[in-house]
């Protein structure tokens, strides 16, 4: 495996990691989760999850140590 792989691993499961904090802190601060505003951004911020753990299980993948039958998306 090479140092650019494991970099890849580190900084994709970083960014996963960042991108579920950043959910829930987006829930820490909601009020009312019935105003559109707060429906659309809870929208972006899945779907900024769901990218960045498509990164980091592509980044797993490539690194040969992902586990199949737990690192799987829900497509």
């Amino acid at each position: 495996m090479t140092d650019e792989t494991i970099v890849a691993v580190r900084q994709a499961s970083f960014a996963y990691a960042e991108a579920v904090r950043t959910t829930q802190r987006f829930f820490d601060r909601i009020e009312d989760p019935t105003d559109p505003a707060v429906l659309a951004e809870y929208a972006a911020l899945a779907e900024q999850e769901k990218e960045a753990n498509d990164t980091r299980l592509d980044a797993i993948a490539a690194a040969g140590f992902g586990v199949p039958s737990i690192d799987q998306t829900a497509s």
